[in-house]
């Protein structure tokens, strides 16, 4: 379990990267996922360049497979980051999903 200010220093970094928009340099379907992650697998991740020249690694949501394509749009969004426990903070952060 994360402490509440561990999550809540992390939260307070999110704003730097919400609502950038970048483009697909490569991608990949994770379908055994590390622990904490098992519910969503499989899902896709990617190395997202955003358009300030910023390289980041980051789980793209709301997207099949079909659409995934190199160069393709994407805009930064919060998302909810693995699973809670009844007892646990809900921490969130950023992923990817195309435009």
């Amino acid at each position: 379990m994360n402490s509440p200010v561990t999550v809540w220093r992390h939260h307070k970094q999110i704003n730097k990267n919400l609502n950038k928009t970048g483009r697909l340099l490569v991608w990949t379907k994770v379908f055994v996922a590390p622990s904490g992650f098992e519910h969503e697998a499989p899902y896709f991740v990617a190395i997202v360049e955003l358009e300030d020249g910023q390289k980041m690694p980051l789980q793209l949501v709301d997207c099949e497979e079909k659409d995934l394509k190199i160069g393709r749009q994407v805009m930064t969004v919060v998302r909810k980051r693995g699973k809670v426990g009844l007892d646990e903070v809900i921490e969130y952060g950023i992923k990817a999903k195309l435009i």
